[in-house]
């Protein structure tokens, strides 16, 4: 390659730009080398360059001025490509007399006549620069001129490589002092300390320099060591993320965990019989700020999912009881080995002393496993000997009660605890579960003596459960208040059916929960002497205002039937229409049946407002009456309803049901109603009491259902 375009070659460029710096700041000691080669070449002048764009004259001997200052020429100086940048070393003895260069002397600024050259070669191969002597008259390079040039080159190639080794370890010690991170060098089998930075000093104290680790360093873990073996004979890297590491640290007087990001990293070095230059490079930095705020965030984390599940246990239940249970659970073992509820025979005010005794029932209990839990007990009495009942009310806020581990406390005696506070339970605190202003339970919680109290972000989580208890026993109350006012209302209007001679009626209402109201209900009432109005219906829902509209649509259908002489199909269209204007029910389902007595057989006509058909059963079987068109009762006006009419001879029944007997989950209506005839077939039909007993015990309980016989009893033989 031509020396004007290696000139700008950008890899030597590089190369030249890596050293430069480091040549310039150590030109004493190449002057020193430009100062030998003139000695040893027997010249005036001996010159170092480094050269990129222009020559620089980082080492010289015998310049003149303006050289000597300067210290550069440009490489634009026509003699200077081919004088001094060369990639094989160039022996001139007269310039003058050189064919190469006798048309480009003139105007050139040095005096130079003979001059020798050699280049400066990189680890890398790259020409940075070239060797020269120099001199004002012609002369003959000797062969040990040449051959003492050449060694001189490698002599600045190698004084600059050195320098360079300096300038990079100072640049590196420099960002070593600077970085926040702790770091130590250390050399050999034996760890000794070789460097520590600021930070590594502030952290594990000042070793002294060429001591080892582990006697510098005895509050280490051995783990640390054996680590740091390994990494010095296998050459590799070893890292850790948020390692625990407890000891005294440097200004404090006791022992603290702290965390740390750590390297161990191989140095290599040669090993001889005296000294061994393999080391390892210690790298560690704190992360104990990170591990605090994860480990807080990941506990404020399972706090809130623990007051999740709080909330929805709330929801799973409407009875207070299950619910403080349930709550009493999810705080076990996150945030206590024991949990209780008392719920007081009388709501007090917080804040004051409350009157003795205090009566509770203990009605929830949560332990963790091995903890000896307490009965649930009812009539438990706490006369305000430190007991954490009393101490609760009085405080009107969540309270620590203490508790000797040397025995179980007093009031554990008469309160069935003893041997629940004989197993280790130390730790107790207590909270007031407020409804309306009043205290109406105390929840505790207690831990084992091995387990650290709760912090403030616990406290703040325990309240919230006794604040939830509050939520859970004002729903409980509430609903069950309504309950009552529900089941009031549901059995005025789920009346005795009236006595009527010559009929046996049975009726029978089954809810679909032990606590629920539901909207189904029967009727019978007489419209005439020889008439018999029946009445079977569904008002959906299951609570107090499906029962009320159920209340109101019997009560107007009374009045509708009583009112005039019409038929089943008109009175249920007028009731429709009645329904849809003052919207009593969003939706329900109505049969209305008259039974009028002739003197050998009952004539039934019925209507129907989308219910299912009623069983006839004789003797000779049980057969389905025939449904007929009619909508449901809904808040818009619906389309008039058909009706139908039968005889029924006497000693038949009529069974009306609501949906409930027949709709199955997961079970086909079809074959549902299928399954009620023969079960009904298989049954005494004219003894109706068993019969409605069976169908309810064999009916699904996912819905509530009314059930309604009516037996026609031949009057001349009493069956």
């Amino acid at each position: 390659m031509p020396a004007r375009e290696l000139l700008v070659e950008p890899g030597r460029l590089a190369a030249v730009a890596a050293v430069l710096q480091v040549a310039k700041a150590s030109q004493e000691a190449l002057d020193r080398l430009a100062e030998l080669a003139a000695i040893v070449m027997d010249a005036p002048i001996a010159l170092v360059n480094v050269i990129d764009t222009q020559s620089h004259l980082v080492g010289q001997f015998g310049l003149t001025e303006p050289f000597a200052t300067s210290r550069q020429v440009s490489v634009d100086t026509t003699f200077c490509p081919s004088a001094w940048f060369v990639e094989q070393p160039l022996y001139i003895e007269d310039a003058a007399e050189d064919p190469s260069f006798t048309d480009r002397l003139e105007g050139f600024a040095l005096d130079f006549a003979a001059y020798a050259v050699c280049p400066l070669r990189d680890a890398d191969g790259h020409v940075i620069g070239s060797l020269c002597a120099v001199d004002t008259r012609p002369r003959r390079w000797r062969r040990v001129d040449r051959r003492a040039l050449e060694a001189l080159a490698t002599s600045v190639v190698n004084e600059l490589a050195l320098y360079q080794d300096i300038d990079r370890r100072g640049r590196l010690l420099d960002a070593f002092a600077a970085a926040p991170a702790a770091i130590a060098v250390t050399r050999g089998p034996r760890h000794l300390v070789e460097y520590c930075n600021p930070a590594y000093r502030a952290l594990f104290g000042t070793p002294p320099l060429e001591t080892p680790v582990r006697q510098a360093l005895p509050a280490l873990p051995d783990e640390f060591f054996f680590l740091m073996d390994q990494v010095l004979a296998g050459g590799d890297v070893y890292r850790r993320t948020e390692a625990p590491l407890t000891m005294t640290w440097p200004g404090e007087q006791h022992p603290r965990e702290r965390f740390f990001d750590f390297s161990y990293s191989a140095i290599a070095g040669t090993a001889d019989e005296e000294v061994d230059y393999r080391g390892v490079l210690v790298v560690a930095v704190e992360v104990t700020a990170r591990v605090l705020a994860r480990v807080e965030l990941e506990r404020h984390a399972r706090r809130q999912e623990l007051l999740a599940r709080a909330s929805a246990a709330l929801s799973r239940s409407l009875d207070p009881t299950a619910e403080l249970q349930a709550l009493a659970r999810v705080v076990v073992p996150e945030l206590a080995d024991l949990s209780t509820v008392h719920l007081l025979a009388r709501p007090t005010a917080p804040g004051a002393d409350p009157p003795l005794p205090v009566v509770t029932d203990r009605v929830a209990v949560a332990g963790a496993a091995g903890v000896v839990l307490p009965p649930k007990l009812s009539g438990l009495r706490w006369y305000g000997n430190g007991d954490p009942i009393t101490a609760a009310i009085r405080q009107g806020d969540l309270v620590g009660v203490p508790v000797s581990g040397a025995q179980p406390p007093e009031w554990s005696h008469n309160t069935g605890s003893v041997a629940t506070f004989d197993g280790g339970l130390r730790h107790l605190v207590v909270g007031p579960v407020l409804v309306h202003g009043l205290v109406v339970a105390v929840v505790s919680f207690a831990l084992q003596a091995d387990r650290s109290l709760w912090s403030d972000d616990d406290l703040h989580a325990l309240r919230q459960i006794a604040r939830y208890a509050g939520i859970a026993l004002e729903h409980g109350l509430s609903y069950q208040a309504t309950r009552e006012s529900a089941l009031v209302l549901q059995r005025s209007l789920l009346i005795e059916p009236p006595t009527v001679e010559g009929v046996q009626i049975c009726a029978r209402y089954r809810p679909a929960g032990r606590d629920e109201v539901g909207g189904d209900w029967y009727d019978v009432f007489p419209r005439s002497y020889d008439q018999l109005a029946v009445v079977i219906g569904d008002v959906v829902g299951h609570d107090i205002t499906a029962a009320a509209a159920m209340g109101q649509l019997s009560a107007t259908l009374r009045c509708l039937a009583l009112d005039r002489d019409d038929g089943p199909s008109a009175i249920l269209d007028r009731l429709a229409a009645i329904n849809a204007r003052l919207s009593i029910t969003p939706f329900a389902t109505l049969l209305f049946a008259t039974l009028t007595r002739l003197a050998d057989h009952w004539i039934m006509r019925w209507a129907s407002a989308g219910h299912p058909p009623p069983l006839l059963l004789t003797s000779g079987g049980v057969h389905m009456l025939p449904r007929v068109r009619g909508s449901a009762l809904v808040t818009t006006e619906t389309p008039p309803r058909g009706e139908a009419q039968i005889n029924v001879a006497v000693g038949s029944t009529l069974l009306f049901y609501t949906d409930g007997l027949i709709e199955w989950r997961g079970r086909d209506l079809t074959d549902n109603l299928n399954a009620l005839m023969a079960r009904t077939a298989a049954s005494q039909h004219s003894v109706i009491e068993p019969l409605c007993d069976d169908l309810l015990a064999d009916a699904p309980t996912d819905d509530d259902i009314a059930v309604l016989a009516i037996h026609l009893v031949d009057r001349r033989h009493g069956s």
